[in-house]
């Protein structure tokens, strides 16, 4: 009697370790069905200028429109230092003439990261990012007042 309690025991026992363990023999796919990419655009204030002059400073108003889709961040940047950083769509900015290691003309990038719509687990978490950049001359050269 013991022993067939014992017998029992131990089967349930491995029974239950079994289910227990992990096997990468098992293969778990899946084939997500990605949307249309967003459609994306951007407008600022700096479009229609030429080389606009910092001066002693320069605002930069922006407005992206994201149809289908999720901003996830702005990023500015000049002379590889990021000089403004936001989650919003629509913002501003101020440009000072301390921020470019150039005397003349810098650059001024401007990433917009946003969601992929490739349904992807990265995608979901919000991990997956598709960029739009806009890339502007910026005129830091100083004046001198008579």
């Amino acid at each position: 009697m013991r022993l067939a309690t014992r017998v029992k025991a131990t089967l349930t026992a491995l029974a239950l370790l079994s289910a227990c363990f992990y096997t990468d023999t098992e293969i778990y796919s899946v084939d997500p069905v990605a949307d249309d990419p967003p459609e994306v655009s951007v407008v600022t204030n700096l479009d229609t200028l030429d080389n606009p002059k910092v001066n002693d400073s320069l605002e930069v108003i922006y407005e992206a429109s994201i149809v289908d889709g999720e901003l996830y961040f702005v990023d500015a940047v000049v002379s590889d230092q990021t000089i403004h950083f936001s989650d919003t769509t629509h913002g501003s900015f101020w440009i000072y003439p301390y921020q470019s290691e150039k005397t003349e003309l810098d650059t001024l990038y401007m990433d917009f990261y946003y969601s992929s719509n490739t349904n992807t687990l990265a995608d979901v978490t919000g991990y997956e990012a598709l960029t739009t950049s806009l890339k502007y001359a910026i005129d830091f050269s100083e004046e001198v007042l008579k």
